[in-house]
């Protein structure tokens, strides 16, 4: 993909100074030779898919946390800025019964919540990296926040290192189901 700098004629369509549009590789190569053009890459930070998976794993025991989702980010792959974004989706019997939901990062838990009369929960987590792959800020505490009380949690986990991220569900009752649905994690390369 590339940008003019120009205002130019290729192949009989006029294009003005600004435009982006994409050619093949030796069009773009000449015009970027002659100072036509620059080369405009479609995205400047790539956005990867760590891990997903919309196969339900259900809970086959009561009071203890089991793992219904789990991987590896190898070590080298998260950078000093990078942003981590994990998204579960866990469904649940509404009941008074307890049922608890963690997100594990290197068994480090980023995010917990016990629910009784509800049927769903789909978080957004987010761990930013700070300038260090070894501290991390999580900007979201379940919700956006306006005019927050609380600051915001941090972490020491160690991305130099292979890190397992470990989605888990635990029940209080055989009565109750238990389901991580969903997950995706993301990660947003930084600076």
């Amino acid at each position: 993909m590339i940008r003019f700098l120009n205002d130019e004629t290729v192949a009989g369509y006029r294009y003005g100074k600004g435009a982006i549009s994409r050619f093949d590789d030796v069009t773009e190569a000449i015009l970027i030779a002659q100072g036509d053009a620059e080369d405009y890459p479609a995205v400047t930070k790539p956005v990867e898919v760590l891990s997903s998976s919309a196969v339900a794993a259900s809970c086959a025991l009561t009071a203890t946390d089991e793992v219904l989702g789990s991987f590896t980010v190898h070590a080298g792959i998260i950078g000093v800025n990078s942003i981590i974004q994990i998204e579960p989706l866990w469904t649940f019997t509404d009941s008074a019964n307890s049922k608890i939901l963690k997100v594990k990062v290197d068994n480090v838990t980023v995010y917990s919540a016990a629910r009784t009369t509800s049927v769903k929960e789909a978080p957004l987590i987010v761990l930013a990296n700070r300038n260090s792959l070894v501290s991390q800020i999580q900007p979201l505490d379940n919700m956006y926040v306006t005019a927050g009380s609380s600051a915001p949690a941090t972490y020491m986990i160690n991305f130099a290192n292979n890190v397992t991220i470990d989605i888990t569900g635990q029940r209080a009752s055989n009565g109750d189901t238990l389901k991580l649905e969903y997950y995706r994690v993301l990660h947003f390369v930084g600076d």
